[in-house]
């Protein structure tokens, strides 16, 4: 995986294949976009490779209110790079140890229209047992998502969402985590962490 990272990635294509947006807004980050960093966390739980998303708490004030994402946030002053920030944020989360996690690369970077944050994908991973705490005030619940699961053939569908704000989208393309539905962002980071897995499967 981590050689597989330094070459070309499958970058938008893969991730639009998951947009919920796809048509209607664009993609291409402004100049001034904000930055931030999310961590998808490869490591072994009870014996099967897996990763970690978090359920946000319910907030007003929060435009991703209540949805299931990757540990990780903005870009702060403090941080000396985009992996920095997601290692940090992923402390404050959820407890995750920085020391414990070797970084092996990123994904493409993922502009989200609706907040305005440049967000990039960093990976990282561990043979380590990880002890995971959420940050109450942040997080709802921790899910550990084995890999099995997002191969797994009935794990794609859509669906119309209410946002809550009001609006309402139609097909909207998720993954179906044990009856968590992953979608936006979430959804087009892992479908470029699954098109790099297949092909690495494959070779």
């Amino acid at each position: 995986m981590k050689d597989r990272l330094q070459q070309p990635l499958p970058g938008r294509a893969a991730q639009l294949e998951m947009a919920a947006y796809a048509g209607r807004l664009s993609f291409d980050p402004p100049q001034n976009a904000m930055r931030a960093g999310v961590l998808l966390l490869l490591h072994k739980h009870e014996s099967e490779l897996g990763t970690v998303l978090i359920e946000r708490v319910t907030h007003d004030q929060d435009k991703h209110s209540g949805q299931i994402s990757l540990p990780g946030g903005k870009l702060d002053r403090c941080d000396i790079d985009i992996e920095a920030c997601a290692l940090r944020e992923a402390n404050e989360e959820i407890g995750i140890v920085k020391e414990q996690i070797e970084i092996i690369g990123r994904l493409s970077d993922l502009y989200i229209p609706v907040s305005g944050f440049l967000v990039t994908p960093v990976v990282g991973m561990t043979m380590d047992p990880v002890d995971l705490v959420p940050q109450p005030s942040e997080v709802a619940d921790i899910l550990r998502v084995p890999l099995s699961w997002l191969f797994a053939s009935d794990v794609r569908h859509t669906r119309d969402l209410r946002l809550q704000n009001g609006m309402h989208l139609r097909d909207v393309p998720y993954f179906n985590l044990q009856g968590k539905v992953v979608w936006g962002a979430t959804a087009m980071i892992l479908n470029e962490f699954l098109k790099i897995s297949e092909e690495i499967l494959a070779d």
